[in-house]
């Protein structure tokens, strides 16, 4: 990905494009795509999920959809979410670059970076079509899938670097105590022992990667979990609180109302009712731990 030669000569055909709202909890597909889309998150934090894959798109993402792929959007839950986008057809024209497959789905953004802007300035010249417009669209689009190809200043989604050592091997301890029926909580002590340091360096390490604690981290797991089970299953809810390692119904709810602002009960019927299913914010870290 070192080489992108002839890079000047890429060109864009221009698809559907402008700037939308999403009220709360509303949804967007699935579908197959058919061209090329950037979409760049402005407000609202969204999971995009691409052929069965779930990715965070907190605002300052921005995602590439490539021909064939099938995507949907769940919108924040909380508060409207706004996004732009551009759809186009690209002709690379001979330029080097990485193969398609090794592209990057996503990549978020500081205020700092150049990507988002440019985009933004790609969709108001496709709209406005100035003088110069066409030349003034190409080069900009250019810039931005070079830089967004490249990295330079974003990070790149899902494909972030692993977790210390330390934080992979308390991974992997979950990993085994999340695929017994039960789940079993572990104390931090277990984990800090089968990651071989102490309490206080994984405690570290957690925050540092994470920005919780291995318990806070711990905790997310369980209700997410419990969250699937009152989607999809019939089961009691005492019977997912003592699966997800919860001592009685009563903790089991107080700690799912603070995450979630419903009761197991409410949440359930929300969901019957067409609500969206949330996704936890420590995704990165269910990931980890199914995958």
């Amino acid at each position: 990905m070192s080489s992108f030669s002839g890079w000047d000569r890429v060109r864009f055909t221009w698809g559907g494009h402008g700037l939308a709202a999403y009220p709360a909890g509303a949804t967007f597909g699935p579908r197959t795509i058919g061209d090329y889309e950037f979409v760049w998150i402005v407000d609202g934090e969204v999971v995009w999920t691409v052929d069965g894959v779930e990715h965070a798109a907190p605002p300052g993402t921005v995602t590439l959809v490539r021909p064939g792929m099938r995507d949907s959007y769940r919108w924040d839950q909380r508060r409207d979410s706004r996004h732009g986008f551009v759809h186009f057809s690209l002709d690379l024209a001979g330029a080097a670059a990485p193969p398609l497959a090794e592209w990057p789905l996503l990549r978020r953004y500081g205020d700092d970076s150049v990507v988002p802007p440019l985009l933004r300035h790609l969709l108001r010249t496709i709209e406005e079509r100035g003088p110069c417009w066409e030349e003034l669209a190409q080069g900009a689009a250019r810039q931005a899938l070079l830089a967004f190809l490249a990295g330079g200043d974003g990070v790149a989604g899902d494909e972030a670097p692993p977790p210390p050592p330390a934080v992979g091997r308390a991974l992997l301890r979950l990993r085994e105590a999340w695929r017994g029926e039960t789940w079993s909580p572990l104390s931090i002590s277990a984990l800090a022992r089968s990651a071989g340091v102490s309490r206080e360096h994984l405690t570290r390490a957690f925050r540092h990667h994470f920005a919780v604690s291995p318990r806070e981290a711990q905790l997310a797991l369980r209700l997410d979990r419990s969250a699937h089970l009152l989607a999809r299953t019939s089961l009691a809810v005492n019977e997912v609180a003592r699966l997800c390692g919860f001592a009685d119904q009563f903790h089991f709810s107080r700690r799912f109302r603070a995450a979630y602002g419903a009761s197991p009960r409410a949440f359930r019927k929300r969901l019957a009712e067409g609500a969206a299913m949330p996704m936890h914010p420590l995704v990165r870290v269910r990931n980890l731990v199914l995958g």
